[in-house]
């Protein structure tokens, strides 16, 4: 008697552990739909890009806010209707329409790997035709993380990257593709939103890696160019600079009268310099702490005043070889000086300016 008791039980325990497990999890993610029937693989899903706005490139933190619209165009014979029943030849779904109609039907899944934030505004529209082509438009406004090279700056141009990828489906069910027609709806708009910014040209690659099970998989990656209006920072940054390591002209051509002990005022355009790259990374995140052409004047500023000094000091007070037995010696050393290291200066940093425009 007891055992029956015991193994009622134990049955009713597995019944209640067995409702338990078949009650639907809340947040649960849904089933994705099978593969198209029908189709040959791997599906090819024709894929465009197009960059509508660039409203903030963030050099410092890697992150640009983008408009972006995925277009992409795949076959499902299933979905394939009759016109002349119909009377119509294509049904059109935009908004939560087109978002219930995209979760009873396959998709490709992509994803942008290098989204980094949740949509701040994000718009969908399917459309189906009769021969079951079904064209997938979205529009994401969210901010992407992206490679920034500062080693021009301010002549720069930065390739914005956005990675495309379909996590669920390896290269042997789902592929993209591109045709002419896909390449001339690919493009980005010239005038964008970030100050001092242009849009170039938009170039998109196909490239293949192999996912965490070692699978092939397709990876779109579309590169935005987009070009700095350079002829805004000349002023803001190349002047004072100018007028900070013109002290040194003063120590070399003013007479000792006119402008007095000259330590206390190359210090004072060292400090000058210092607070000045201070200006420059505040005024212009980057500038000075990714290695910019401007962040490398900076720095052989410092080494120019210094010389400078050094150099001043030298002919003046050591007592140099010959320096008693020519008297004229120094003047002409002077006079030489004088012209020779401002204009070595001037052209070191000139070709660093050419070498970042090239």
């Amino acid at each position: 008697m007891m055992a029956l008791c015991a193994l009622k039980r134990l049955a009713c325990l597995l019944f209640i552990t067995l409702s338990l497990c078949s009650l639907p999890r809340a947040g649960a993610a849904a089933t994705p739909a099978p593969l198209p029937s029908g189709v040959f693989l791997p599906i090819q899903v024709h894929v465009a890009v197009r960059i509508l706005n660039v409203s903030r490139i963030a050099a410092t933190e890697g992150e640009a806010s983008m408009m972006v619209e995925l277009t992409e165009r795949w076959s499902n014979p299933a979905l394939a209707f009759d016109p002349k029943v119909s009377g119509f030849g294509r049904i059109d779904t935009v908004g939560d329409e087109a978002v219930q109609t995209l979760s009873s039907m396959w998709t490709p899944g992509t994803e942008i790997e290098n989204q980094i934030t949740t949509a701040r505004t994000e718009a969908t529209s399917v459309s189906v035709r009769a021969d079951g082509t079904v064209t997938r438009i979205r529009r994401i406004d969210a901010d992407f993380r992206v490679d920034i090279d500062m080693t021009s700056f301010p002549f720069d141009h930065q390739d914005l990257t956005l990675s495309m990828v379909s996590p669920r489906h390896a290269a042997d069910e789902v592929i993209y593709v591109m045709n002419d027609l896909d390449r001339e709806m690919s493009s980005i708009e010239t005038d964008v939103s970030a100050s001092n910014w242009t849009g170039k040209r938009l170039s998109v690659v196909m490239e293949r890696y192999h996912g965490w099970n070692a699978r092939p998989f397709v990876r779109v990656k579309a590169m935005a160019e987009v070009e700095r209006a350079w002829q805004y920072y000349v002023l803001p940054l190349f002047v004072p600079f100018l007028a900070v390591t013109s002290v040194a002209v003063f120590i070399l051509w003013a007479r000792v009268s006119l402008i007095g002990d000259k330590a206390p005022i190359t210090y004072s355009a060292l400090l000058a310099l210092a607070a000045l790259s201070f200006t420059y990374e505040s005024s212009f995140p980057g500038s000075i702490s990714m290695n910019s052409p401007i962040a490398v004047m900076v720095s052989l500023g410092y080494f120019y005043l210094i010389a400078v000094l050094l150099t001043d000091i030298v002919l003046i007070y050591a007592d140099y070889p010959g320096k008693q037995r020519y008297p004229h010696l120094e003047p002409e050393i002077r006079a030489y000086i004088r012209l020779a290291i401002p204009a070595i200066f001037l052209l070191i940093c000139l070709s660093v300016a050419f070498n970042a425009l090239t």
